[in-house]
């Protein structure tokens, strides 16, 4: 049967892996952004193509491979991950709805993008399966190789520098492709905001915490792209394959955001870059843009403390509505930073807190537990730093060497134990399975990390700050997800076992 539509895009469900029992009433839903440029790329060029979150459907693999076979589509396309978000759970979800889409139809291409098949195209070929690698930024490889199996009716693998971007097998041999140059945001296409209606999104508990009953709709969008850091743990720049940094116009970015509010009636917003606020003097623009609309919006958004030089621009953000900023703490010991190549001065990490805190804005504080020079001490030193500073909210993530990183292949290099199985890169997963330091094992890790959240949420001072701020709806849906157990580790079981 010839193809009824070109290409299915799918953005496969990793939300009981990720999440656990979270995943109902407190996770957020956000929009797949990536996925959705992908769509906003292929459908300008002139192919039909059809959007399937299966993330936002709550799709099991099965569900949404026979989703994706039934329209008969000439190519199918599984994203891997959400650009930074390092969660490589979405590789889990990825590989069993591949399996699931060839147990059924095995003649239908699938292709798979994102940061583990950009950082190990041949390995993805040769031992997941799947039919097509793309390596490097998706946008405009998927129009020129759909045009190329059109072109070449019945054919999957492009020869050798035919479409750039693409691996496969061909002839039995396999065809290796160079990347291709990172796109200018100001030409990506409009996001098809039409096929990911804001409605059907949910904004982070915490980041409507004044107003949690109105934690829909809810949109996304980046203002910049890549990032000119070089943190060895970090998998954002992947995909593009080197340090990158990249500007939309003020003028593109109030276009989408004024589609948003005028359209869709959005007031929540997560801002995607990676760092929003390197380039603030085009921060300072879109924040009197915002103000001169009069609108009341919500965002948060990844700022780096080094960035944070003066108390006006962040008033100026406050008054167009960025009301939360999650800073990459990571650790408090400047040692442990260092040798993971955050080389973040601790004046400045201060200096930033406490003129975000002045300027009203809440802070997200995100920590990682069981980085390579991590010990007991420097690990109680990042936890006692913030409940000293009582963030409004904060992330405390266990290490993990994430494929693609530079920190992965140190530890391959090392010897030190990784994950098996994709799910074990989980931060909630059963069998999550941290970084080992020469300190510290991964199971006192991983039950340091677990205890710590308790502890820091059913803090007094935390709920006294709390209320004070948001009120006690608040300090009620904290208790809430106090309330949800996580599942047991395997990990941490084994080693009471070990001791006992």
């Amino acid at each position: 049967m010839s193809a009824k539509t070109d290409l299915v895009v799918i953005y496969p469900n990793n939300r009981v892996i990720a999440y656990g029992d979270l995943m109902h009433e407190i996770a957020a839903v956000t929009p797949p952004v990536d996925a959705g440029l992908m769509v906003a790329s292929v459908r300008h060029a002139g192919h039909s193509v059809i959007m399937l979150d299966a993330e936002q459907k709550n799709l099991s693999a099965r569900e949404a491979a026979a989703e994706a076979i039934k329209v008969h589509p000439r190519l199918i396309c599984i994203c891997t991950d959400f650009v930074n978000s390092g969660d490589v759970t979405k590789m889990a979800a990825a590989v069993a709805t591949l399996r699931e889409i060839k147990a059924v139809n095995r003649g239908i291409p699938v292709i798979m993008q994102g940061v583990v098949p950009s950082a190990y195209p041949e390995k993805m070929l040769n031992e997941e399966g799947c039919d097509l690698i793309c390596q490097g930024e998706p946008y405009e490889v998927l129009p020129d190789l759909l045009q190329w199996m059109k072109d070449h009716e019945g054919e999957t693998c492009p020869p050798q520098d035919m479409v750039d971007g693409v691996w496969g097998f061909r002839d039995g041999k396999l065809v290796t492709s160079r990347r291709r140059p990172m796109i200018d945001p100001n030409k990506m296409q409009d996001m098809p905001w039409d096929l990911m209606p804001p409605t059907l999104y949910r904004a982070h508990h915490w980041h409507c915490f004044d107003t949690l009953d109105r934690r829909t709709p809810y949109a996304a969008l980046y203002t910049n792209l890549g990032c000119p850091f070089g943190c060895t743990f970090c998998s954002v720049n992947v995909v593009a394959g080197q340090s990158n940094f990249r500007q939309r116009s003020v003028d593109n970015v109030m276009s989408e955001i004024d589609l948003l509010v005028t359209k869709y009636g959005v007031r929540n917003i997560r801002l995607l870059d990676n760092v929003f606020t390197i380039r603030l003097d085009l921060v300072e623009e879109l924040c009197d843009r915002i103000i001169d609309r009069g609108y009341d919006l919500n965002f948060w958004a990844y700022a780096r403390v080094e960035t944070i030089r003066n108390i006006d621009i962040l008033h100026k953000m406050k008054k167009a509505g960025v009301n939360w900023l999650a800073y990459g703490i990571e650790a408090a010991s400047e040692r442990v930073r260092k040798a993971v190549d955050k080389n973040t001065n601790p004046k400045f990490i201060e200096r930033a807190i406490e003129m975000t805190q002045q300027a009203d804005i809440a802070i997200v504080g995100n920590f990682i537990f069981g980085l390579p020079e991590d010990d007991m001490e420097s690990i109680q030193m990042s936890f006692d730093m913030a409940k000293h500073y009582n963030f409004e909210w904060a992330n405390f993530y266990c290490a993990m060497a994430y494929p693609g990183t530079i920190l992965y292949d140190q530890m391959i290099k090392e010897g030190v134990e990784l994950p098996k199985t994709w799910s074990g890169f989980g931060q909630y997963s059963a069998d999550a399975l941290p970084l080992s330091t020469k300190y510290l094992k991964s199971a006192e890790i991983l039950k340091f990390r677990d205890e710590a959240f308790v502890e820091y949420y059913t803090n007094p001072a935390y709920y006294k700050m709390l209320e004070a701020k948001f009120g006690p709806a608040a300090v009620d849906f904290v208790k809430k997800i106090l309330s949800i157990k996580l599942p047991k580790r395997k990990h941490v079981q084994a080693e009471t076992l070990a001791e006992s």
